[in-house]
Formats: C-alpha cells, structure tokens, sequence
C-alpha cells in the first residue's frame, strides 16, 4: 500500500517548518483559523500506463506499480501580498528541501510544481484572500499478499 499517511505527515510538518504557520487540510471540519495559513488537499492515486511489477521474496507476493497523485494547496492571508509570499515559500519547500526529503525518505517523486494562481473567493461581502498551486507526485504502490506454494499436483495418464 502507498504510504498515504507518512506522505501526508511530511508535507505538512516540512511546509509548517518553512513556512512557520499552519496547515490544515481543506474541508477538514472546524473553525477557520485567523491569520495566514494553508490548506492542502490530496487526490487522484491514478496508475501510470504499463504493467505491475510483479515479484517473490521468500513467502511473499510483492505487486509494485507506479502511480501518480496531486496535492493542491490553497494559501490564505489577510491580504494578496501575504498570501502571494506565503505561497511562493510554500512553493519553494517543494522545489528543495520538500523534493529531497520525499524522495530520499518515501521514495516520493515532485514531477510538477504548478504555477501560482489566484483563487480568490468572494463571500457576501467580504473576500478570502487566497493564492494556491498544485503539486504533482510519483510514487510506488506496493501491495504484499503470501505466497501459496504448490505441495503436490494429481498427476494422471490419459
């Protein structure tokens, strides 16, 4: 299985480090937060073209396949200027030191680093500050199931 939660658990606490404000995931319940922050949310797992990989090791099935995902990011701020730098450090965690924990610790790849773009919102009369980007991802699925051995087969003349 994709190791969804220390994925997760990395980007957060690499991005709260940069940043040294919070993140939060999007939609995730509860008040929102006062100030700047960010909100993240993950989606897609899709497999890359090709096949599994299929292999044995000892008693075990291992079936890997590479598959993709995408984590956007929404940056929020008292004002543009705010949220533009925040998304910017944010952003740049990514292209760094974010890159080189994945990979080395997850085996995680940044395929992708989208531009940042502005995703205002417009609530009655007042404004959500807010600019975000999303961010791409190669990674391997990996799924163990025993292997069952074959003792005996009936073998019969015909």
């Amino acid at each position: 299985m994709l190791p969804y939660e220390e994925i997760r658990v990395a980007i957060v606490e690499g991005l709260q480090e940069a940043t040294g404000g919070l993140v939060i995931e999007m939609n995730g319940g509860g008040k929102m937060p006062t100030g700047s922050f960010i909100t993240y949310t993950i989606f897609g797992f899709e497999p890359v073209d090709g096949m599994a990989a299929i292999t044995q090791d000892q008693d075990k099935r291992i079936r890997r396949e590479t598959v993709t995902f995408t984590v956007s990011f929404n940056c929020y701020a008292d004002d543009i200027d705010a949220a533009i730098v925040l998304a910017m450090t944010a952003r740049d965690w990514f292209k760094m030191s974010g890159r080189e924990v994945l990979k080395d610790t997850l085996d995680v790849v940044v395929t992708d680093i989208g531009d940042i773009q502005n995703r205002d919102l417009n609530i009655g009369e007042e404004w959500e500050r807010r600019q975000g980007f999303d961010v791409e991802f190669r990674a391997t699925d990996r799924v163990e199931s025993p292997l069952n051995w074959i003792d005996t087969a009936p073998i019969t003349k015909e």
